[in-house]
């Protein structure tokens, strides 16, 4: 008993660090998207609706197996169609994607007890509640971010990027619907995560794919062309693809007019390189959208819109029109005062010509 209790203090103990850690991260990577992006102004979700669109990280996911596996992936769908109906295959992504849901609400689930605030959250005024939201915030969004070290393994990185950020997207939904009391919970907790994902903006997602797919393609056009020369790789992945043959002969072509042999080209710096600009890529790319399904979600389930959009929103233009109206008010004091002056002297004015006309009127009856 004594062993365990002392594990389990151990396991607090990094857990509580590692968390705190991931907060302070997340809180300036914030800051720097603050400084560098626009503020935003996110519309709540209407969950239950049945009448919605299919989230981006089902398509993007297939994408990146289509990179991965390059031709095999065609072929072996051409043979899938003829066995397997498109209902059964269909039904079979579904179900992946449904497990990838639970695994993170599990995840939502063993981590947000550790929280000491948590254990009292429905006694939480708003405040609180929102502080809370906003620590909890901080630590996916710096999990999303350190996914983009998967750029390091070039295009099987690119696939895992995709289902971590997915499983961290999902679990920053279950996790802000329990702090605001509104936890999503079993199959139709599944459909209600995947829907707010769906009205998320991750459009951001398809260009860092298209990026993150070209880095790994050229590293591994480099990597081979260390061995086989660049020249010969280039003609080879010419006769591969025929969209990427005429880029290939221009770069031949260009090279043989300036006079360069492109076998006798170093490549070691460049592939060095690349691993380093994909992760750069894959990084300021998860903040990006994290931050997307970070603000749907505080505006889905926060309870006032102006609560849940402090942090996101830029409230600078609202404060200066509030300091306008009242500089407005007090500049037309001191007018009103001075007009009021004016009309007293006036008054002041008119009463001795008051006087001197009943002088003149009452000399005639003396």
């Amino acid at each position: 008993m004594a062993k365990r209790s002392t594990l389990s203090k151990g396991i607090n103990t990094i857990g509580s660090f590692t968390r705190n850690n991931l907060e302070r991260m997340g809180a300036v990577i914030d800051s720097m998207n603050a400084k560098t992006g626009k503020p935003s102004h996110y519309k709540a979700v209407n969950l239950g609706d049945e009448d919605f669109q299919q989230d981006l990280f089902r398509e993007q996911t297939l994408k990146a197996t289509q990179q991965l596996l390059g031709t095999r992936f065609a072929t072996y769908g051409k043979y899938a169609k003829k066995v397997v109906p498109n209902s059964l295959f269909q039904s079979t992504v579904d179900g992946a994607f449904a497990q990838i849901a639970k695994l993170a609400a599990t995840w939502s689930q063993i981590d947000l007890p550790n929280e000491h605030r948590f254990a009292s959250v429905a006694s939480l005024d708003d405040e609180e509640r929102y502080a809370l939201a906003t620590d909890i915030a901080n630590q996916n969004r710096a999990l999303a971010t350190i996914g983009g070290l998967t750029g390091l393994a070039g295009l099987p990185g690119l696939l895992a990027d995709t289902l971590w950020l997915l499983l961290v997207s999902l679990r920053t939904v279950y996790q802000l619907a329990a702090v605001y009391n509104k936890p999503l919970t079993g199959k139709q907790g599944v459909k209600m995560a995947y829907e707010l994902l769906a009205n998320a903006d991750l459009s951001k997602m398809q260009e860092k794919q298209a990026l993150l797919a070209g880095i790994g393609i050229g590293k591994g056009l480099l990597d081979n062309a260390q061995s086989s020369g660049l020249h010969n790789e280039l003609k080879n992945l010419g006769l591969k693809n025929k969209n990427v043959n005429f880029y290939a002969e221009q770069v031949d072509n260009i090279a043989s007019q300036v006079g360069i042999d492109l076998d006798q080209i170093n490549l070691s710096w460049i592939r060095r390189f690349l691993p380093g600009t994909a992760v750069i890529v894959g990084m300021r790319y998860n903040s990006q959208l994290i931050d997307e399904v970070i603000g749907v979600a505080q505006a889905t389930f926060a309870p006032e819109a102006k609560l849940a959009n402090r942090a996101i929103t830029d409230d600078s233009g609202s404060e200066e029109e509030v300091s306008k109206t009242t500089s407005n008010d007090e500049q037309k004091e001191p007018k009103d005062q001075d007009s009021k002056k004016d009309s007293s002297d006036k008054s002041s004015d008119s009463q001795p010509k008051n006087t001197e006309t009943d002088k003149a009127a009452d000399q005639p009856k003396k």
